[in-house]
């Protein structure tokens, strides 16, 4: 089975709440009564509520490194798909081993899943099987004997024409829609999401344009609306369509639709590392519908994980810093960078050409090679420009199905692909990306989230969670007094002044 669908993937940090409870003595204790073993007393227990935060901070950023962003692949097949014998019963595309023929958008007539006759253009054909896209844009595959030619022009659907068919899938029920020039936005999820996520899209797409422009592809306006799905929750998100655990959006090459949903578990936890998270999400998953759409990648067409995944993480960088927005071409992508940063601190950067000579070689990229594709790819834009869109040229002109190995012969592996533009000076190559990450502006986007100092009863609490907040307020029926801080450190400072 090939692996295609891009996705990224969040483990919950559950438990991990950045809460510390601290007993206060102030205007309690007897100071005729052990004072001094009292106060000492009171500062062991700071010290170990301290140290416990650090390590509850430390646990939720090894969590958030180790899962934002797991990929299946970089917008080769799409889920499901499979090489057999026969087509199977179950959706996806199925493919029949055999000879490869690309198109030259020869127009066919098929039956759609209403049952009505269409007219699709021809995308691939591969042994007995034909790939056909269709007029709402989605791939289909068809035995070769239901495909017949015809002189009658492929018309995709208008933007009202697509809306109302996929509001017409019961699944989708009691979503609304905005849309623009491009993007169709289906949701049910809150308009700030919705609207934000347009935001994004709708900046980002003129500059991913404009930089692909100067590689020397021939770009172009999509031909179909881009379609974007939100849903509200997890649980929505996965009865449309199941994807395996934690995977929280996806471009699908096979719909040709982003999917995403709003709110996670982490929302209650951490809602601003959320909020960072999911917007990146969008723009990663944005900048692969986009690529697929203007020329510069043919949908199921198969480029080294470390050059697809790296330009998307290029693209991914977005801020919650005066409203919700992307952060603009090249700009520092502080989720990957902690990632690195994390890494730098358990064993330091010793520029071996390791790192770059695993990513680079690799079919399977786990979210801390991500974060290092990030950074490969935004060290080559800045100091290796040329190269690097010598490269995306010579990859835009993979045709569907090329450049997967069981299908296609004669391609490049992925470090054939890097070592002919950039060489095989590994060593030199991660020596220089070291030294540019390092002077980029980086802020721990874990300590510097909103932190809730919370004076309740008898106990202090520092927490980044506005649910525990209220929670609290609840229990104590308002009788509490809460602090907000920028970051970590002010609200521990805060704290412990308090508890002195």
């Amino acid at each position: 089975m090939h692996r295609s669908v891009n996705y990224l993937v969040l483990v919950v940090a559950m438990g991990l709440l950045h809460n510390v409870f601290l007993p206060t003595v102030a205007a309690q204790f007897n100071p005729l009564a052990g004072l001094r073993e009292r106060l000492e007393d009171q500062r062991r227990r700071i010290e170990q509520s301290m140290q416990k935060m650090e390590e509850n901070s430390r646990e939720m950023q090894d969590r958030l490194r180790n899962t934002p962003m797991m990929p299946m692949s970089g917008g080769g097949l799409p889920a499901g798909a499979l090489i057999e014998q026969s087509p199977a019963e179950s959706g996806g595309l199925r493919l029949t081993p055999g000879p490869i023929r690309h198109s030259h958008d020869e127009r066919v007539l098929v039956r759609d899943a209403d049952g009505a006759t269409v007219v699709g253009r021809l995308h691939v054909g591969i042994g007995s099987t034909n790939v056909v896209l269709m007029p709402d844009g989605s791939l289909k595959s068809y035995p070769a004997e239901q495909t017949q030619p015809t002189e009658k022009p492929f018309q995709p659907l208008t933007m009202d024409e697509l809306e109302a068919k996929l509001l017409a899938d019961p699944k989708l029920a009691g979503f609304e829609s905005i849309r623009s020039r491009r993007f169709l936005y289906l949701y049910n999820s809150s308009e700030l999401f919705i609207r934000s996520s347009r935001n994004i899209l709708e900046s980002m797409y003129p500059a991913v344009r404009r930089y692909f422009e100067r590689s020397g592809i021939d770009v172009h306006e999509p031909e179909l609306p881009l379609v974007v799905i939100a849903f509200s929750t997890d649980e929505e998100f996965q009865e449309y369509r199941r994807m395996p655990y934690g995977v929280v959006a996806y471009y699908d090459s096979e719909t040709n639709a982003s999917l995403i949903y709003e709110r996670s578990a982490l929302s209650t936890h951490a809602p601003e590392i959320a909020v960072k998270n999911a917007i990146s999400t969008i723009a990663h998953e944005g900048a692969h519908q986009i690529l697929h759409n203007i020329g510069v990648q043919q949908r199921l067409s198969r480029w080294p994980l470390w050059l697809s995944e790296g330009l998307a993480e290029f693209y991914a960088p977005t801020s919650v810093q005066k409203g919700i927005r992307w952060s603009g071409l090249g700009s520092a992508n502080q989720l990957r960078m902690m990632e690195i940063s994390n890494d730098w601190e358990k064993r330091k950067p010793n520029a071996s050409g390791n790192t770059v000579r695993r990513i680079t070689a690799s079919d399977d990229l786990d979210s801390l090679d991500y974060a290092y594709a990030w950074g490969l790819i935004h060290t080559l834009s800045r100091r290796h420009q040329k190269e690097l869109f010598a490269c995306v040229l010579d990859c835009s002109k993979r045709r569907p199905l090329e450049g997967i190995a069981a299908l296609s012969d004669g391609f490049d592996s992925p470090s054939e692909v890097f070592t002919k533009h950039f060489g095989d000076d590994y060593a030199s190559v991660e020596k220089e990306m070291n030294r540019h990450l390092l002077s980029l502006k980086y802020v721990d986007p874990v300590k510097n989230q909103t932190y809730y100092l919370v004076v309740a009863g008898s106990s202090v609490m520092l927490t980044s969670s506005p649910d525990k907040v209220k929670e609290l307020q609840r229990t104590y029926r308002g009788r509490c007094q809460v602090r907000t801080f920028p970051n970590r450190a002010l609200g521990e400072r805060a704290m412990a002044a308090i508890t002195r």
